[in-house]
């Protein structure tokens, strides 16, 4: 009969793990941020805030608790903005020069992508940005109860 495994003795990822995890994680999140905002008019900046639950719980599945779930998931969501705001500033520069959208992201360089994202971000963007922070922080804080 193979041991029975208890949701406390699981093996935990590794650091190597966990790094793929969290660069995964963050630039998929990204990705997908950029495809959900294309038929919106405003307010792409606040689906940042689900996308961080899902991040959450993300890692709650993965096993990564406390302060070392709060660090892997804040990045991948870090990431996940990072890379949003590169594809909306190349996507806002494609559509001002008219050109195509894969060959101003292989083209722009990253000060023309800082300005053009650091002139579209606002509050707003910025408080979505913590609300997503403190959601994730929030479902990976404890370990699971037995129950779950």
């Amino acid at each position: 009969m193979p041991p029975i495994v208890s949701p406390s003795s699981r093996p935990r990822a590794g650091t190597f793990a966990q790094i793929c995890a969290i660069v995964f994680a963050g630039l998929a999140s990204g990705a997908l941020w950029c495809l959900l905002s294309l038929g919106l008019e405003r307010g792409e900046g606040l689906l940042i805030a689900p996308l961080g639950l899902a991040v959450g719980f993300y890692f709650r599945w993965l096993g990564v608790y406390g302060m070392r779930g709060i660090v892997a998931s804040s990045a991948a969501i870090l990431i996940a903005f990072v890379y949003a705001q590169y594809l909306f500033a190349a996507v806002r520069v494609a559509q001002m020069l008219g050109l195509p959208l894969r060959s101003t992201l292989f083209q722009m360089d990253a000060a023309l992508a800082w300005q053009v994202a650091r002139a579209n971000i606002g509050a707003w963007d910025v408080g979505a940005l913590l609300a997503a922070l403190v959601a994730a922080a929030i479902l990976v804080v404890s370990a699971p109860r037995t129950g779950e």
